[in-house]
């Protein structure tokens, strides 16, 4: 953090325009691992199953609070999403309110090697993640091809953890990652379409 002591107009405008050039335009996400650790990747870039899995010891990219970028479009200045981050319920027509929620999604990733899904004419949303250890131990396994899906605990019916609606991947130059954002359970939805 930081404070600013302003005593005067011209103090006010130093400390806004300051300001401005912090400001990131974005939404900040806390990510979660569920379920083991990946299997550690060999020198050949290949999983090696020769060395241990510690699961159970919490490392510093298991948890981030981490901003995700939301690029504004060229043309009109506006972000443009086209699917949401799902709500942690499940809607029930019954109840008058909507259940309380946190300010930050909590956003969790399984660490199982998929791939990466997109097919031609269905819009997809791609955020890139603020650096974090989250980011730098997925960058470190040099795995552009792969990618990790993400779900919200929660948000499907009969399932604790729900059903994927995106995946976090390296950018196949390896210099950050990105989150895509499909549509809700997209592995079942896209072979259907």
């Amino acid at each position: 953090g930081r404070s600013y002591c302003v005593r005067t107009q011209r103090m006010l405008n130093q400390c806004l325009e300051s300001l401005v050039q912090k400001v990131q335009s974005g939404v900040v996400i806390n990510f979660e691992k569920s379920g083991p650790d990946p299997a550690p990747i060999g020198e050949d870039g290949l999983a090696d199953s020769s060395r241990p899995i510690n699961s159970f010891a919490s490392q510093p990219w298991h948890s981030c609070h981490k901003l995700i970028y939301v690029r504004p479009n060229p043309k009109t200045g506006v972000p443009v999403g086209h699917w949401p981050i799902p709500e942690s319920f499940w809607p029930d027509q019954n109840s008058p309110t909507l259940p309380p929620r946190t300010a930050h999604p909590v956003v969790r990733f399984s660490c199982v090697d998929c791939e990466p899904m997109v097919i031609d004419k269905l819009p997809f949303d791609k955020y890139e993640l603020e650096p974090s250890p989250l980011t730098q131990y997925i960058l470190e396994r040099k795995s552009p091809h792969t990618c990790w899906q993400v779900f919200v605990s929660s948000s499907g019916k009969y399932s604790e953890l729900g059903h994927p609606f995106g995946y976090l991947k390296a950018s196949t130059t390896l210099t950050c990652v990105n989150l895509f954002v499909m549509p809700y359970n997209y592995p079942v939805l896209l072979p259907l379409l």
